[in-house]
């Protein structure tokens, strides 16, 4: 059989406290696969052209949403049209938005054990099927393609700004962010305008254009979860090869009220966002703006084309 292959993030924050979970990994790989662990971009892209040689069946990826995106961005430029192994998502980095919304829990070696074990008794692995987000930012010298599940501008980047600046990050740090940016939404502080800060730009949906053109946030995903329960994607399911897409536009107290309602993913009230699915998505602004994906964080972005990516098979213990 063609074997599993891990990458590993030594630089994500949970690996550098303990060091002993990527060797944990290689130990239990054994002689039956390849662990990697990555160190540079230039690591990650030999690691997917010798994985692609190797006709790997699945894909371990150590590490949290960062590392999903950055390692799915490198796998699916040097893979092309050649579809992907199936992903064993091991969760282990501080953000695991992407593990959590579709139910994957424990400690990296402990899913990768389970995989390991069903993988050699040649029982029947279980999994989800999602599609990836593809996101291509175009601009006057270069076109760059990258992929994950979760996309964000204005709101949804300001806040992991702010989150990332505590110097702490965890689900408690997200929870007091947050009441803090709801806080100040009532009493209107500096903290809350900054993490409010609104985005202006024209968005363009299947070939047709929103009248709407200033937002506190477009976001868009293929998963169903944004982080701390919320769900504000509920529709990321809704329809095979498309993608979740909202839009909000109402003030920030408005937009606070709503949170009960996001976190059981119900619908954002009509005039307060716009909800849709989606295949393509154009966005275009006058001024440049950051935005991330997977919780990494982008600047200098004029105009993005977010488009359903291929579909993965993302493998449940």
């Amino acid at each position: 059989m063609p074997g599993i292959g891990v990458i590993t993030n030594p630089k994500s924050r949970v690996n550098k406290r303990d060091p002993s979970k990527m060797r944990q990994l290689g130990y239990l790989l054994g002689s039956q696969g390849s662990p990697y662990a990555t160190r540079s971009l230039d690591d990650l892209y030999r690691a997917a052209e010798e994985f692609k040689k190797a006709e790997i069946d699945i894909l371990g990826i150590n590490g949290g949403d960062g590392t999903i995106h950055v390692t799915l961005t490198a796998f699916a430029q040097v893979y092309g049209t050649t579809p992907l192994p199936k992903i064993a998502i091991l969760p282990g980095g501080t953000l695991n938005t992407i593990a959590a919304g579709i139910g994957l829990r424990g400690k990296p070696q402990d899913v990768l054990y389970e995989v390991i074990e069903r993988y050699h008794q040649n029982e029947e692995l279980r999994f989800v099927e999602r599609n990836a987000l593809k996101i291509v930012e175009r601009n006057a010298l270069t076109v760059s393609d990258k992929y994950g599940f979760i996309f964000g501008n204005g709101l949804v980047a300001n806040f992991l700004e702010a989150y990332y600046a505590t110097g702490k990050p965890s689900p408690i740090t997200g929870a007091k962010v947050l009441a803090r940016a709801v806080w100040g939404a009532i009493f209107r502080t500096a903290f809350t305008k900054r993490v409010f800060r609104r985005w202006e730009g024209q968005v363009t949906v299947d070939g047709e254009a929103w009248a709407q053109t200033d937002f506190a946030t477009v976001t868009a995903a293929t998963v169903t979860e944004i982080g701390l329960g919320f769900k504000p994607f509920y529709r990321a399911l809704e329809k095979p090869d498309h993608f979740a897409l909202l839009g909000l536009h109402a003030s920030p107290l408005a937009i606070c009220r709503e949170l009960p309602r996001v976190h059981r993913g119900q619908p954002i009230r009509r005039d307060k966002g716009i909800s849709q699915v989606a295949r393509k998505v154009t966005l275009s602004s006058e001024e440049p703006f950051t935005y991330i994906i997977d919780g990494d964080t982008y600047s200098g972005a004029r105009e993005l084309v977010l488009e359903t990516g291929p579909r993965l098979k993302l493998l449940l213990p």
